[in-house]
């Protein structure tokens, strides 16, 4: 049985967005707008000499807890093993890993264009045969 992470759960997204498709698009939409600028801030406050981890942990935790919500599970769990690697004062080594984990869920998102979104929601909202609509 595979328990890993979705790159986006859309039962999660319309249950967020009480059901409501063009809602979920729209915050889909707006979240993988800000993720460039999300990855800079990190990256930025990573390579600070010395590094700023305090603003990396911030960040981390705002993205996990915003990409739960939104069912962006492989972010949402990579941002809490990174605040997680920060809080325990994990190695240098044990970071990096950490901060490469978050940004190779980053890649998985934004790779998957936002068209193949739509198809998905569109096949997870569809009504069943013989339903009203």
């Amino acid at each position: 049985m595979d328990t890993a992470p979705a790159m986006l759960n859309l039962a999660t997204a319309l249950a967020a967005c009480r059901g409501d498709p063009v809602l979920v698009r729209m915050l889909v939409e707006r979240y993988r707008a800000k993720l460039p600028e999300e990855r800079t801030v990190l990256v930025q406050a990573a390579a600070a000499t010395p590094p700023d981890w305090e603003s990396v942990r911030q960040r981390a935790h705002r993205l996990q807890s915003g990409s739960g919500y939104l069912g962006v599970e492989r972010i949402a769990e990579a941002a809490r093993q990174l605040e997680a690697s920060i809080l325990a004062r994990d190695s240098t080594d044990a970071l990096a890993a950490a901060s490469q984990a978050l940004e190779r869920a980053f890649d998985e998102f934004l790779a998957i264009p936002l068209e193949e979104w739509e198809r998905r929601l569109q096949v997870v909202n569809r009504p069943a045969v013989g339903a009203v609509p």
